[in-house]
């Protein structure tokens, strides 16, 4: 998570609020020490992912899996998580 200054929020709002919302959450540091967190709503609608992890972990599950399994492949997969 990325630590800004208050002078960092002060001068460059846009930057700050841009990084909150590609990582989800930024850290806000003051001069005498204490600290912030500054957390991104998603917008009504919209999933926000929250780090280039899960964005890339997304991209390579929908390239190794393409298509969903079938019903009946779903059914095997049921019985056996089952014990059956």
């Amino acid at each position: 998570m990325k630590t800004f200054t208050v002078r960092d929020l002060d001068r460059q709002p846009a930057k700050v609020l841009k990084v909150c919302d590609q990582e989800g959450a930024v850290n806000i540091r003051r001069r005498d020490g204490r600290s912030y967190r500054l957390l991104a709503e998603a917008a009504p609608g919209r999933m926000r992912l929250p780090s280039d992890f899960v964005r890339q972990h997304l991209r390579r599950t929908a390239r190794l899996f393409p298509e969903p399994i079938s019903a009946a492949q779903a059914q095997l997969v049921d019985k056996l998580i089952a014990g059956e």
